[in-house]
């Protein structure tokens, strides 16, 4: 069963639409959002993927676009996008903010659409242990007055009535590789002998009055003294029972002193008189180490360099007369191998920074293409020019 909210989203009008839940009811509520923008139906482009992402009020965050049997937790029609919650999202109770996003086929985001979930409080989560308790008690007075009426009725003789007569009862074994699971080969009355490390299973079915109860137990037959030391290194133990080594017998040296005929851990002692390494695992002393880091140091210094590019992307100069809309900015020497970063300049006055985020809001993407940088509006165009920097990693 799913319970569906319907709700209304617009791009360009303020407003969150809310959708009640409840607590832990992950997966069977669904939300059924139309997009609009500026009150006309919006679709979104061919090829772009829709994700959820949310925050719960204990400020944990998450998104998903699957759900944990595989299959989408977002659908969507033309301009109608089928939701399902899931039950992370609806695990803490009160106001989850949550979100619509759409990329295209780089993983870009395009835009979004806000909504929230008004999660309430499931009593049945946690009910109070003192109820399970109440229940268990009026259990318990019910089968007193039950047992009290069965006495005067005559049918018991004693005080919890006759128990169940023992008829007779039957022993059975069968050997098996396994004390897991019960053995389903055949059973015999006759106790078997079993090889090192085999398990004797026993079967025993018991003869009532009320009927056969058949239980079953497991024990291993071990090899006294198999897997104990007998030697270290060719060292047997002494009358005592006890091996006692020396270096010497585990092939070791001495801790002074010694002839060294292999390689050797110095134990934080000092090693000098060493000669420059010529092979990977010779050693090295300071002063070569010391070298070679200031040489690597210097490589890297003159290796890594930054260029800054910064230009404005003026409301004029946007290409198209409806979206999406364009603007190329050229960057010489902007080549493949090298690494771009681009970000909007803020100033010290408030109302200008607003007016630059408010304009930076609307520019979808930035593609590289050659020779320079090619923005995006997907939607509406910026309303005021856009101070920009560009940083080229050479």
């Amino acid at each position: 069963m799913q319970i569906q909210t319907k709700i209304d989203v617009d791009l360009n009008r303020p407003g969150t639409q809310t959708v009640p839940a409840m607590q832990h009811d992950g997966q069977t509520r669904a939300v059924e959002i139309s997009l609009f923008c500026d009150g006309q139906p919006w679709q979104p482009p061919e090829g772009a993927t829709a994700a959820i992402g949310y925050e719960k009020p204990d400020r944990t965050r998450g998104s998903y676009d699957r759900l944990p049997d595989g299959s989408a937790a977002v659908t969507v029609s033309g301009s109608t996008a089928a939701v399902l919650l899931s039950a992370q999202m609806l695990s803490v109770p009160g106001c989850v903010r949550a979100c619509l996003v759409f990329h295209d086929e780089s993983l870009n985001q395009l835009t979004t659409f806000p909504f929230q979930v008004q999660v309430q409080v499931n009593p049945a989560a946690e009910a109070p242990q003192v109820e399970d308790y109440c229940r268990l008690q009026w259990l318990e007075e019910k089968l007193d007055e039950y047992l009290r009426l069965a006495k005067d009725s005559g049918e018991f003789t004693g005080p919890a009535g006759p128990g169940p007569v023992l008829l007779g009862q039957e022993v059975a074994f069968q050997i098996s590789q396994d004390y897991r699971q019960i053995p389903t080969g055949v059973w015999s009355e006759v106790l078997p002998s079993c090889s090192a490390r085999e398990f004797v299973w026993s079967r025993t079915t018991a003869h009532y009055d009320s009927g056969d109860v058949i239980t079953y137990s497991v024990s291993r037959n071990g090899a006294d003294g198999d897997g104990t030391v007998v030697s270290v290194c060719g060292v047997g133990p002494d009358d005592t029972g006890n091996i006692p080594l020396t270096a010497e017998a585990v092939g070791a040296l001495p801790c002074v002193g010694g002839t060294v005929q292999g390689q050797l851990d110095m134990g934080g002692q000092r090693l000098t008189g060493l000669p420059d390494p010529t092979e990977d695992s010779d050693a090295a002393d300071k002063g070569y180490v010391d070298a070679q880091a200031a040489a690597a140091v210097t490589g890297a210094t003159q290796a890594v360099k930054t260029r800054f590019v910064s230009f404005l992307l003026a409301v004029e100069d946007w290409a198209g007369t409806s979206a999406p809309y364009t603007q190329f900015i050229p960057i010489s020497n902007l080549t493949e191998d090298k690494l771009t970063q681009a970000y909007p300049l803020y100033y010290n006055d408030i109302t200008r920074n607003l007016a630059v985020k408010e304009a930076s809001a609307a520019v979808s993407f930035a593609k590289r293409t050659d020779g320079g940088i090619t923005f995006t509006c997907l939607e509406e165009k910026p309303s005021a020019d856009i101070p920009v920097t560009v940083e080229v990693y050479m």
